[in-house]
């Protein structure tokens, strides 16, 4: 399955495993709940899915990758206590807490969440004196003599042993004790979480061309050469700042990120192509009407393909910065103008315990810097209200104008790319989160997916529109 999938069944496992009866009990005992591993490739989202899961099932998360452990910060350290056993007192080991399972008590603690996700990683990939310990974990839900405690679920991921040398298989015993989510690369899966993730561009033109360059890995007599979602995702955040800063993406950088130096080479040429069109085709007067006249009759598939991203994602940052705007504008009406202190203060330590890990969201913290920049009279603080609603209303509007600007300019350029641009905006959480049910995208989604399909179906089996 790919990386979404496997998603959703992390998601309806951990949902089934803390179902609870009217008494207020598991329905699935915590003998049965059987714990999920995800094997698949390094640097698929594995990581990624399961703090998302958590945030949407808002319980809590705690993450550890076993490579970076000991036996000792796994299970515990040995200690010597006194024990009576018939009458004779005698010297006993005892081991002091799991530092994993200490830190899902600190997590209970922090948070004030009793149920979450307890996320091994790489479980499969530890020293000879962590196997046994790993294994156990997997078949008992305890580390050393320390047990998870109940209502969390535990889910580990780890490498296939082809892409990891130090990788093990597991047992037939363990691996009847355990849930197998095998993950592969779907190019069309990762495509459209880029979209939403502001992944550059160039690397969404380039695997849409080229979706086979997503994932791949070959071990040759000078080592291992390889590109994963990861590599991509990574080398698109520094070229986004390499933009904002006019520095060039040249071969060698890319080569840090992409170790295939085929594969870097192709994309270097490729994102000379798409500078080439960006600068031929100027997204900013598409998407303030003002390309009237211009066409993309001409342009081949790959031309209208970086196009098309381009716009995308110039619409996807405008879609974010508007829930950024609705977020901070929303924080800020919440402010009580006969205590601003004191509901700034409350405001704040809310939007902080909602955060995973302790790590604030983007939102977060921008709500919270607005807070905390609030004036502290009555009439700045209204006046800062009354300018973030401002803000976010035109922001809103100028962005429906784009929206429409943008379908209006490919259904009349002649590029035939009216429903694949709205396919690929659809495909952007953030663009439908901001979007309005009376807005643009709603229309034409209904005009050209719903509507439109109707009477294309009716015309082509010869019924009357």
């Amino acid at each position: 399955m790919n990386i979404q999938e496997a998603k959703d069944c992390v998601r309806d496992a951990v949902s089934s495993y803390l179902s609870k009866d009217r008494s207020g009990r598991y329905v699935i005992p915590r003998e049965k709940q059987r714990p999920l591993v995800i094997m698949g490739p390094p640097g698929l989202g594995k990581t990624a899915i399961m703090s998302q899961v958590a945030s949407e099932l808002s319980i809590g998360y705690v993450g550890y990758a076993m490579t970076h452990h000991t036996r000792q910060s796994a299970i515990g350290l040995p200690m010597i206590e006194k024990a009576s056993f018939g009458g004779t007192e005698m010297s006993v080991t005892r081991y002091t807490m799991s530092e994993i399972v200490a830190s899902v008590y600190d997590e209970m603690e922090r948070s004030g969440k009793k149920e979450g996700i307890l996320f091994v990683d790489e479980i499969n990939c530890v020293s000879e004196t962590l196997s046994a310990a790993m294994l156990d974990l997997l078949q008992n839900k305890k580390l050393g003599p320390h047990r998870i405690p109940d209502g969390w679920v535990l889910v580990a991921a780890g490498n296939p042993p082809e892409y990891n040398s130090s990788a093990r298989e597991f047992d037939v015993a363990t691996s009847d004790r355990i849930r197998l989510i095998e993950v592969e690369p779907d190019t069309d899966v990762w495509l459209r979480y880029a979209a939403s993730a502001g992944v550059h561009d160039a690397v969404r033109y380039y695997l849409t061309i080229k979706p086979g360059r997503l994932m791949s890995m070959e071990n040759t007599p000078e080592g291992p050469r390889f590109a994963t979602p990861r590599s991509w995702e990574d080398l698109s955040t520094v070229m986004k700042e390499h933009d904002n800063l006019g520095l060039p993406t040249d071969l060698p950088l890319i080569s840090q990120y992409i170790r295939d130096p085929d594969i870097a080479a192709e994309f270097k040429r490729y994102l000379d192509f798409h500078k080439k069109y960006r600068e031929e085709h100027d997204v900013a007067s598409i998407l303030d009407g003002r390309a009237e006249g211009k066409s993309m009759d001409t342009a081949d598939a790959e031309e209208k393909l970086s196009v098309m991203s381009v716009i995308v994602g110039s619409l996807n940052t405008e879609a974010e910065e508007g829930l950024l705007l609705e977020e901070i504008s929303e924080a800020l009406s919440k402010v009580d103008l006969n205590d601003i202190d004191g509901s700034v203060s409350s405001i704040c330590e809310s939007l902080s315990s909602d955060s995973q890990d302790g790590n604030l969201s983007k939102t977060a913290s921008f709500c919270l810097n607005s807070l905390r920049s609030l004036g502290r009279t009555r009439e700045e603080a209204e006046a800062a209200v009354k300018d973030a609603k401002a803000r976010s209303r035109s922001h809103q509007e100028t962005f429906d104008v784009h929206v429409d600007n943008a379908m209006r300019f490919v259904e009349t350029s002649g590029s035939h790319g009216a429903v694949p641009l709205l396919s690929s905006l659809i495909g952007c959480y953030s663009v439908v989160m901001y979007s309005k049910p009376d807005g643009p995208l709603y229309r034409y989604n209904n005009e050209l997916l719903s509507e439109g399909r109707d009477i294309r179906l009716g015309k082509t089996m010869g019924a009357s529109p």
